[in-house]
């Protein structure tokens, strides 16, 4: 498929067949990721492939957990809300037990341009906070990832870049390193990548028109 194929179809999946992924596939669509740009070549990120069904289940009782415990705090304050934040998360995390696999992407802080001499300088911490506004590491994330799904889809294969999960992250980041046995000082969960075959039809919301995006000055 051409690349201006790829981009104006990607959808986001989340329903897979029932058919395993080779590994050879899946490190093909790792190392993709892995020439992403990043700032001063940090190289941000880390790939954890989980094909474990008991693992995944485990994963699931975490977030349920997590789920149970929130939206009981919210309900003394607001019950729609916390029935509504209840529904929101089942339907946009959950789906991916049904992927043959998961990737889980770890990340870490990169510190923005002129970080460095801000402290050198002795700004105000509120301005060297507001450097950070911007997230460079997860700019530099978020273009290896686009190239993972960019892969994928060439390969025949479709994923959803799950966040949803992101406010468990601690509790995540205890059960992988208990059962996985992955850790790094000042690495955290930033996102999940189901991978499979899409199953059905595909449906995405519409986008907003380009004119509403760009604006030129010549």
């Amino acid at each position: 498929m051409e690349l201006h194929d790829l981009i104006y179809s990607r959808q986001s999946v989340r329903k897979f067949k029932d058919q395993d992924i080779p590994d050879e596939d899946i490190l093909k669509i790792l190392d993709a990721a892995r020439l992403g740009p990043s700032s001063e070549n940090s190289q941000n990120w880390h790939f954890i492939v989980v094909k474990n069904r008991d693992f995944m289940n485990k994963l699931a009782d975490v977030i349920r957990d997590g789920i149970d415990k929130l939206t009981d705090d919210v309900k003394k304050v607001d019950e729609t809300r916390a029935l509504r934040f209840q529904k929101f998360i089942n339907r946009f995390t959950f789906f991916y037990l049904g992927a043959p696999v998961l990737i889980l992407v770890y990340s870490f802080n990169v510190h923005p341009a002129a970080y460095v001499e801000f402290n050198l300088a002795k700004k105000p911490q509120e301005e060297i906070d507001h450097l950070f506004l911007q997230n460079t590491g997860m700019q530099g994330l978020g273009a290896a990832l686009e190239n993972a799904v960019l892969a994928m889809m060439d390969l025949g294969y479709g994923t959803c870049l799950m966040t949803s999960q992101n406010w468990l992250h601690r509790e995540i980041e205890e059960l992988v390193e208990k059962e996985i046995g992955f850790s790094r000082d000042g690495w955290f969960l930033a996102n999940m990548m189901p991978i499979g075959i899409p199953d059905g039809e595909l449906r995405s919301p519409a986008k907003k028109p380009l004119e509403e995006m760009v604006t030129f000055f010549k």
